[in-house]
């Protein structure tokens, strides 16, 4: 059966949960999809009453939030030659008694299988985009953010089918939502400051690189500023700073630069999807963006394109539009379609809204992820030298945490 095909309550041990000390590599540098998604899972596992190690990169986002957080933090270059670090993190590893590891990212991912060997750790993988890398079928279980990247994983990287699966990444609805003074507050900043003439925002958020589709979509509203007076372009993040001076200077070539805002990076992502108008994907190959899902979670009305797994999550015309990558004139038909019909912008946002409460469940997710530790780690077992040592979180019977430590000392 696979590991995520059901929702299923965390495994005990017995009827006791163990306290699990996971270490995330994190690779990524800038805020991403994938150190996002590593950040809040963290996060969540804290809560959750684990002990949490981040391995950053000295100066990358991810390191940053640690620093703030409940978590013990190492930085690393996570340099695989000379082998000086894989060295040191495999004495972390040790001595820090570290019961799994899971990796995200190219650099994190080959660390990850290095050291599991070495240390003879159990190491989970996340696939948050689709390359053709050896080490994938050297982890004890990838995690695969989309079905399409599933197959390709199984096809191309050559993962058996027992040691993958699908997980979406779940996405966390704010507790305070944003009033529509903050929202309108957000707006000005990107440029709407004419209460009496309105401006109509379509905005994209994330790595700004050829990739993600940003030459296409600023040719794309070079046409559609020519139609519509009233559109403006947000575009937020700030990574591969070259790319992002290409893309101004196309702006100014095509005179569209007074009407394109360049946000940067946004710490508050959730609330800057509601001030978008329409949202738009114009990315050439995706896994399966977390911002997509993002713009979901807010209702925004979406335009994207058909690659990867969006079109698991985005149905033509019911939570979205659906088009063909690299093709302007479509982004100019799908993206002033959505201009022109507020009905239509209010169907689709908040069908997509439905459908992230469906599959994107936060805690649902993050269960499944801690199941899978748990199933692939011994705590608890015969060969675990802490198991009467470590923290107990709670049991599965809701009895005392004493009775708990009795009842894991007789099943032993």
């Amino acid at each position: 059966m696979s590991e995520f095909s059901e929702i299923v309550t965390p495994v005990t041990v017995g009827h006791v949960r163990l306290q699990l000390h996971v270490m995330q590599l994190v690779s990524a540098v800038t805020t991403s999809g994938p150190s996002v998604h590593a950040f809040e899972l963290s996060k969540q596992l804290t809560q959750m009453g684990h002990r949490v190690t981040i391995v950053a990169r000295p100066g990358s986002w991810i390191a940053d939030q640690a620093k703030s957080g409940r978590f013990d933090l190492i930085l690393s270059n996570q340099h695989r030659f000379p082998p000086t670090e894989i060295l040191r993190l495999g004495r972390e590893v040790v001595n820090r008694e570290v019961d799994i590891l899971h990796t995200h990212m190219s650099r994190a991912h080959t660390m990850g299988v290095l050291l599991r060997y070495w240390c003879n750790v159990p190491c989970v993988a996340t696939a948050h985009c689709q390359k053709i890398q050896l080490h994938w079928p050297l982890n004890n279980f990838v995690i695969s953010t989309s079905r399409s990247t599933e197959r390709f994983q199984r096809g191309l990287n050559f993962v058996s089918k027992s040691k993958i699966d699908t997980l979406y990444c779940p996405v966390r609805q704010s507790d305070r939502p944003i009033s529509y003074q903050g929202i309108q507050k957000i707006r000005r900043q990107f440029g709407d400051r004419d209460p009496k003439s309105p401006s109509k925002l379509i905005g994209v958020v994330g790595e700004i690189s050829h990739a993600k589709g940003h030459q296409y979509l600023m040719d794309a509203f070079y046409e559609i500023a020519k139609l519509d007076p009233a559109a403006r372009l947000v575009i937020v993040g700030n990574n591969r700073e070259s790319y992002v001076k290409k893309m101004q200077q196309m702006a100014i070539r095509l005179g569209i630069e007074q009407r394109v805002c360049w946000a940067g990076y946004r710490g508050d992502i959730e609330n800057v999807m509601r001030a978008f108008d329409v949202y738009v994907c114009a990315s050439l190959r995706e896994s399966l963006p977390l911002t997509l899902i993002e713009a979901m979670v807010a209702g925004r009305p979406i335009v994207a394109t058909d690659v990867g797994g969006i079109s698991e999550i985005i149905e033509h015309q019911n939570t979205g539009l659906l088009i063909k990558p690299a093709r302007v004139d479509l982004l100019v038909q799908n993206i002033c379609r959505l201009l022109q019909d507020p009905d239509l912008c209010q169907r689709l946002g908040v069908r997509a809204m439905e459908v992230t409460q469906q599959k994107f469940d936060p805690e649902t997710q993050f269960n499944k992820i801690e199941n899978l530790y748990y199933r692939l780690t011994k705590v608890g077992s015969q060969s675990d030298e802490r198991r009467f040592s470590r923290p107990l979180l709670s049991t599965a019977t809701g009895r005392s945490v004493d009775a708990g430590r009795d009842e894991l000392k007789k099943a032993a």
